[in-house]
Order: structure tokens, then C-alpha cells, then sequence
């Protein structure tokens, strides 16, 4: 004789299945809200990188006529010192505001360098040398040119 089903177990099972569907369900919505976020984070990278460099780009674009004008003032006061025509205190003034000038382009050329650096990693670029690894071979090839 066959005994009869036992139901009890076949509805245990079936809410402990209903129950592991509703897990993984809120799971992939939890995996999906933690990749648009990090798409979204992304995109903000990539876009705040895109605006610093035209900003950068722009005020490198500006500086630079006025170090090479402030240079050629330089040169000139250094020009009318030689021929007796002017004090060195011209030419220390032309240097005094030569530069800060040139500082400050520098400064923007590195900020605009190291906004390439922050794109490329917001593009995902990503790095394989870790940071200890990195200072090792910087203090290596400071130590090269030394000699």
C-alpha cells in the first residue's frame, strides 16, 4: 500500500523556495543599486576631470603670454643696466614680478598634469603598482640621478 502525501513538507517547501526567490531578488536589486551608483560616481569623475582640464587649459593659455611679455621685460631692464641706462633695481623689479609669474604657471601646468592622471583613472585606468610600491621606485631613480 501506498502511504498518503504528507502536504505539510510540500508547503514548507515551497514558502522556504518562495522565501530564497525574495532573497535573491532583493539581493540583485541591492547589486544593481550598488553598480548604478558606481556608474553614476563615475561619470562624475570623469566629468569633473573634463571641466578642470578646459578650465586649467585655459588659464595656462593665459599666463603664459604674460611670463614670456614678463620675461622680455627682464631682458630689457637687463638690456638698459648693461648699457648704463638704467639702476640694477630695474632689473631686480622685472625679476620680482617674473617670478611669481612663472611659479604660478608651473603650478598650473602641474595641476593640468595631474587632472590628465585623475581622467585616466576615472576612465579606468587603473594602477598596479601599489603606493609602497611606487615610493620604492621613485627614491630608486631619485637615488640614479643623483650619481
Amino acid at each position: 500500500m501506498v502511504p498518503p502525501p504528507d502536504f505539510r513538507n510540500t508547503s514548507i517547501a515551497r514558502v522556504t523556495t518562495l522565501e530564497q526567490q525574495r532573497a535573491s531578488i532583493a539581493q540583485w536589486e541591492q547589486t544593481k543599486f550598488h553598480y548604478e551608483q558606481a556608474v553614476r560616481v563615475a561619470f562624475q569623475e570623469v566629468s569633473d576631470a573634463l571641466t578642470a582640464l578646459v578650465k586649467l587649459s585655459d588659464a595656462e593659455a593665459a599666463q603664459a603670454p604674460a611670463v614670456r611679455a614678463l620675461g622680455e621685460a627682464v631682458e630689457h631692464a637687463t638690456d638698459r643696466y648693461r648699457e648704463g641706462l638704467a639702476s640694477y633695481f630695474e632689473v631686480l623689479e622685472a625679476q620680482q614680478q617674473l617670478y611669481p609669474a612663472q611659479n604660478t604657471l608651473a603650478q598650473i601646468r602641474r595641476n593640468r598634469l595631474l587632472t590628465h592622471v585623475q581622467l585616466y583613472k576615472a576612465l579606468g585606468g587603473g594602477w598596479s603598482v601599489a603606493d609602497a610600491e611606487w615610493t620604492g621606485q621613485a627614491a630608486a631613480t631619485a637615488g640614479s640621478d643623483r650619481r
